[in-house]
């Protein structure tokens, strides 16, 4: 005896459902002699009449009800195995997970999610806060999708690119002189307090050489692991800081805090880590794009009153 198939299980149903032979072969878009000769198929692979002809009619067999009962379960789970599956393929239901640097994860990277996921009921979105050395360890565990990192790596179970390039600018408290400047010098910060980054971050190493270059040495006395730590020292008017411009998010209207491009660009790489099993799903793909039209908004927003200088664009310093 042959196994039933599955487009025979649904012209089953749909002749069921529909009655005739002839509505069924419209839902189906297909022919009737198609519809009954599928009918025929099922109705062989069962081993009994699903159907009686009565004027004209076809009229189901107590049989027939009983396995459309059966039958109908199964279609709906097809149905909603298909409904899935075209969730999945547009990026409309699984789970994301992503690790990145602290600049990153803390508020950049939940802007952009909130966004990206609000038309995703179904998807579930878990963000890793890591330091940059430790983003490996989070993608040999395969604890994430996706790794984004200021440091590029080697480990063989990792594929490392870049992905964008970030600039630093300069956060001063309001009212400080400085804010009625359109980008700031390096000469210009030579006497003021500067909040520091911790010595094992990597943006701190970038400004430290940019400014090395200039014959002026960053330092100062508050030193904090985070640039959202050092942009709330800031606020509060003990220093100016020069942070990630990603750090910027956020604070978008605050009264004590006004972020200034630097006149001479400071930029850090970010790098990208995928599994080399697997690529990431369409879903991170996506949110990969998102991330990085977040950046080049916040970015485009910090410059748009440093003029059209090349140095100060935005998509010059992706």
């Amino acid at each position: 005896m042959a196994r039933a198939n599955i487009r025979q299980i649904e012209a089953f149903n749909a002749v069921m459902q529909a009655g005739s032979v002839t509505q069924a072969a419209d839902a189906l878009f297909i022919s009737q002699p198609a519809v009954t000769k599928l009918i025929q198929a099922f109705e062989k692979s069962c081993g009994f009449k699903l159907f009686q002809r009565s004027q004209g009619r076809l009229v189901p067999t107590p049989e027939a009800r009983r396995l459309f009962a059966e039958t109908y379960t199964f279609m709906t789970g097809v149905s909603r195995i298909e409904n899935t599956a075209l969730a999945i393929k547009n990026s409309q239901q699984g789970d994301l997970t992503v690790v990145a640097f602290p600049a990153l994860s803390m508020r950049l990277m939940p802007w952009c999610a909130a966004r990206y996921l609000s038309d995703k009921p179904d998807v579930r979105f878990s963000v890793l806060t890591r330091n940059s050395s430790d983003v490996p360890n989070s993608m040999i565990s395969h604890a994430a999708d996706f790794g984004l990192s200021l440091l590029p790596t080697r480990e063989s179970t990792i594929v490392c690119q870049p992905f964008r390039r970030i600039f630093m600018v300069c956060a001063l408290p309001s009212g400080h002189p400085l804010t009625e400047e359109v980008a700031i010098t390096p000469h210009q910060l030579e006497r003021e307090e500067i909040v520091c980054l911790g010595r094992d971050d990597q943006s701190r190493m970038v400004v430290e050489e940019a400014f090395a270059r200039f014959g002026i040495k960053v330092g100062g006395r508050y030193e904090v692991q985070m640039a959202d730590a050092a942009c709330m020292l800031v606020a509060e008017g003990a220093g100016i800081a020069i942070v990630p411009s990603i750090a910027s998010v956020g604070w978008e209207g605050h009264e004590g805090i006004v972020f200034r491009p630097l006149s001479v660009p400071v930029t850090m790489d970010v790098w990208l880590y995928t599994p080399t099993w697997d690529q990431p799903p369409a879903l991170a793909r996506m949110f990969l794009q998102e991330i990085d039209a977040g950046i080049s908004e916040v970015e485009a927003r910090l410059m748009k009153d440093a003029g059209d200088a090349p140095q100060f664009s935005a998509a010059g310093l992706a």
